[in-house]
Parts: structure tokens; sequence; C-alpha cells
């Protein structure tokens, strides 16, 4: 049975957004794309060109003009709860870029637009839906390394000086729920003219799973700068019996076969089908081989884009994922409002304790914390108004968070 095609539109096509245009392009077997939004004109009109469709430079005129089945909302995040607060008054089912919101209160609103609508919410979070990762996964699944001891990620992906992109996959890997967390943060000097700033912040934490597993992560606020760009990432998942570690360069499964250790390299077999940079699908070449197939491998989502082929995956896995919510297909990939809101907590969670210099802070969180005071504080002062209290007045003024994303 052929699926359906939903209507729909993109708001924002900033970095990000271009991104995602490349992959919507790919699937046309599952969406039409009607039109595109962005605050910047100009921008919103040069997408429009290339994809052939609409553009708009108002928020409150896309949504009523264009009757959406779905929206993917690719905003700066400090936006997202607004912008689904426009998507929920027409109806509109949503794909928000991670993370969900900022601070939990934007995530409530969220939540109860949301709910009030009857609208599904999925949300980008990329990480743990790229290829290696869902072949580690499944090499846990399948025993290969024994029961998970430990998660670490250094340099890894993450956001706002933040980390939900790292706490997406520490969750992913342990299985397990976050108990406790204890961060540490240093501000630092830098040399003149060698980064955007005059300082960069370290921020380290240290991770405690309510099934017993342990993680640590490591990252820094000056790493899309030149200084910091390309530095070796990577996340090392350790087992009873082997370990794996993944990253942007050489990623490897190895384990114990025998009393001696085995080291099986990751491979990816090309695609079929003569669509460029198509990757068939990543294996190790244990016995039995342990796999993840490309579902995409015959269709172009713009592989050979700035992130290569695993972001494209990753992002068309989420389009079909909210196309299934969509359609009332049961999906155990969703990624709705609640795992999203995990993630964003735990990242909250180690600001709030390098805020205290190390004092462990546990989960769930309870009142706002005074690091989500200071970052509405910051938000009131850079726009104007409270991103809670003044979210209508925001609204009207197709805000959309004002820098490209």
């Amino acid at each position: 049975m052929a699926e359906q095609r939903l209507r729909l539109g993109l708001l924002g096509v900033g970095r990000r957004g271009q991104t995602h245009l490349a992959t919507i392009a790919g699937l046309a077997d599952r969406y039409e794309l009607v039109a595109v939004c962005d605050v910047d004109e100009k921008n919103a009109q040069a997408a429009a060109e290339r994809a052939d469709v609409k553009a708009y430079s108002n928020v409150a005129e896309f949504f009523a003009r264009e009757k959406l089945d779905v929206v993917d909302i690719v905003t700066p995040p400090e936006s997202h709860h607004l912008m689904a607060m426009a998507a929920a008054e027409h109806g509109v089912n949503m794909l928000i870029e991670t993370p969900l919101a900022t601070t939990r209160a934007m995530m409530d609103v969220i939540q109860e637009v949301a709910a009030k609508a009857g609208v599904h919410v999925e949300v980008g979070e990329n990480m743990w839906r790229q290829p290696p990762a869902q072949l580690n996964r499944a090499a846990i699944d399948a025993g290969l390394i024994g029961r998970v001891l430990r998660v670490s990620t250094h340099y890894e992906s993450i956001g706002q000086q933040g980390s939900y992109h790292q706490m997406s996959l520490m969750r992913f890997y342990t299985g397990g729920e976050l108990d406790e967390v204890r961060g540490i943060s240093r501000e630092f000097k830098l040399a003149e003219g060698t980064a955007a700033s005059s300082s960069e912040l370290w921020t380290q934490a240290t991770l405690s799973f309510k099934n017993g597993a342990l993680g640590s992560c490591t990252y820094v606020s000056s790493w899309l700068t030149p200084l910091r760009r390309g530095h070796p990432a990577f996340t090392s998942i350790e087992g009873t019996e082997g370990f794996i570690v993944a990253g942007r360069g050489a990623s490897a499964l190895h384990r114990i076969e025998h009393g001696v250790q085995v080291v099986y390299p990751l491979r990816i077999e090309a695609g079929a089908g003569g669509v460029k940079d198509a990757p068939a699908r990543y294996f190790y070449e244990t016995t039995p081989p342990v796999e993840y197939v490309n579902p995409f491998a015959g269709q172009d989502l713009g592989y050979a884009g700035p992130y290569g082929p695993l972001d494209a995956i990753a992002i068309g896995a989420e389009l079909s994922s909210i196309h299934r919510a969509v359609e009332s297909k049961p999906d155990t990939n969703f990624y709705g409002l609640e795992r999203a809101r995990l993630d964003q907590e735990m990242s909250i969670a180690i600001n709030e304790s390098a805020r205290l210099d190390g004092r462990p802070v546990r989960l769930p969180l309870g009142e706002q914390t005074e690091w989500e005071r200071r970052v509405h504080e910051a938000f009131e002062k850079r726009f104007g108004g409270d991103p809670i209290k003044d979210a209508r007045k925001l609204l009207a003024q197709s805000f959309t968070g004002g820098t490209r994303y």
C-alpha cells in the first residue's frame, strides 16, 4: 500500500534548514514540500526558488495559508516553544530540531499546546539515529560486549554550551535513566585572534545511572571555531566482555574471544541503484555479522551534503517517524516529548551542577533551577520579552530567534 503524501512546510532555512531541505527532496514518496518560511525574506526566497515552492517571512501567514500536515521547525532553540504554539493553533504536527527547548518551562509550553491541539511532536535528535550508533546498539543487544558498564564522550557534538546530544547517546547506550550528575565548568582566556570570543568554557561531568552504569562527558563552548574544529571526537562504550569506540574517525568493536582480544573495524558497503554516495549497510564482520541496513539506500537524501550520509540518514529517519505517527502507525523509534525532555533535563542538570561547582544534582529536577532562571533573564534582555509571560507578544512579532540557525 502506497504511503500518503503529507503537505510539509519548512520553518527556518539557515544552516540546519538547508540540510533538512536536501533530505526532504529525497522523500517525495512521503512528503510534498509546499512552502518555506524564514524571518530573513531574502533567504526564504532563495530557498523557495531552489525547491520550487512558496516563500514566507511571516510565520502567521505561513501557517494560515498553507494548510500543512507537518511542519519541520529548524529555528534557533530559544524559539521552539513559540513556533510550536503557532503550529498547534493551526492543528499542524511537528518535527522540531533538537533540543526540544532550552528550559523546562519552554518545554512545558510545547507539551501543553500539543496536547490541547491533539498533534504529534517528534524531535530531531540525530546522534542515536545515525547508522554507527544504530549498529553499536545492535552489537550491544547481541551481547557482543556483555553488560554495559560505562559510556564516555569527548568532544562529541554539542550546542549552546549544552550536552543534549551526548545525553541522548548516554541513555541510548546504557539503556538506563540518570540518577545523579556532577559537573564542573571552567572559563579560560584565549590568545588574541584564535577565536571569535576572548575566552572559552570547558565543562566536564560524571553521571550515575539507576541501572548502575556510569557516564562521563567533556565539551567546550568553542567547538565550532577554527581553534577547536576538527579535533578528534569519540564515544567509548565499555562492557564486561569488550568495548566499542565510535567517532569521526575509525570506529571498531573490541571483544574477547578464546582469551584474546579481537578487533572488528566498522565496515561500510556501498549502495546500489545508482544513488551517489548512498551507503547500503554498516556492519561488523562478527559471526554472525551484526549490521544496520540503510532504509533509504535507493533514495537521494543529499548524502554528499556538508554533514554527509550519517546526518542525511538520521534526518530521513526522523521525517519518516513523524510521518508514521501522523498515519497512526506504531513506531518504537518515535522520539517524542518525553524522551527529548529527558535528554535536555540531563543537560540542564549538568549546567546547574557546574554552576554549583560540582555539587551533585539529582533527577528528576525540582523547581526552576538558577541556570534556567538566568537563561530566561538573558532571553528577556536580548529579545525584549519574557519567553513565557510574553510569548503571545513575541509570536505576534513573527519571532523566530533572530539569527540564522
